[in-house]
């Protein structure tokens, strides 16, 4: 007895193929496993110089950390800059300025100023200890009596 058409197909048609794996493939092509291990083994090559290399990734990250790093230093030097310009303008224009100035860097006093030292309270600021006397002071008569040296 003959068979119906589609039964015939079905029973015909070969299996559907199951999934192979990579391994099975590469083994299939002729120099597969060879080819792709040498190119895997080349990315990995390329890839460590893109990262490492002389112009790599991790030399373009310490540059910009420096370009960073200067960016911040040259700031603190611009506001440097302005201070002494602003200071030499007023040196250059303001009387008052440079008297403060000299007196203060100088230790200048105006004529007739009377300078004040005071001495702290006992028990407040750090604490002073005197050296031991080292003997009784000269009479002014041996005083009287050294000849004068030049």
């Amino acid at each position: 007895m003959a068979l119906p058409p589609s039964r015939q197909r079905q029973q015909s048609a070969p299996p559907p193929k199951a999934k192979e794996s990579l391994g099975r493939l590469l083994g299939k092509i002729p120099g597969g496993k060879f080819f792709w291990g040498l190119l895997l083994l080349v990315a990995m090559g390329l890839g460590s110089w893109l990262i490492f290399g002389d112009k790599g990734l991790y030399h373009l990250y310490t540059l910009r950390r420096e370009r960073d790093r200067l960016e911040q230093e040259n700031l603190v030097l611009k506001d440097e800059i302005d201070r002494m310009v602003k200071m030499i303008d007023r040196l250059r224009n303001d009387q008052d300025y440079i008297e403060d100035t000299i007196r203060r860097d100088l230790r200048f006093i105006k004529k007739n100023e009377i300078i004040y030292q005071l001495e702290p309270e006992v028990g407040s600021g750090p604490r002073v200890t005197q050296a031991p006397a080292l003997g009784p002071p000269p009479s002014p008569a041996a005083k009287a009596k050294r000849p004068n040296r030049p």
